[in-house]
């Protein structure tokens, strides 16, 4: 019994301590989010959040409205808030019709 109580209690802090370690950021239009917060972010503001953030994996989930721009901003946000980033993967998300996107790029 004490050996599954003691295999119980590792297994929560390694899932604890592989929580903090990936970072999913959302590359919309206009700005960015982090994970599942809904606080819409300037580069400036992910920047500052990212900092405080302990991670090494990023999964950059880009809209299909996000202009070149935000995603080479994002790139750059990473870089100086984390430069031991490991790996970075790309997802898309959002529609293709452009009456949903504000600017056409």
């Amino acid at each position: 019994m004490r050996y599954i109580l003691t295999l119980i209690f590792i297994l929560i802090i390694s899932g604890t301590v592989f929580a903090d370690e990936s970072v999913k950021i959302f590359v919309k239009e206009s700005g960015y989010s982090i994970n599942i917060s809904d606080e819409e972010l300037n580069s400036a503001e992910l920047e500052s959040k990212l900092k405080q953030l302990k991670f090494s994996l990023v999964t950059l989930e880009v809209d299909y409205c996000a202009g070149p721009v935000m995603v080479a901003e994002v790139y750059v946000t990473l870089a100086n808030a984390n430069p031991t980033v490991q790996d970075v993967r790309l997802k898309t998300s959002g529609s293709h019709e452009k009456s949903k996107c504000k600017s056409v790029y």
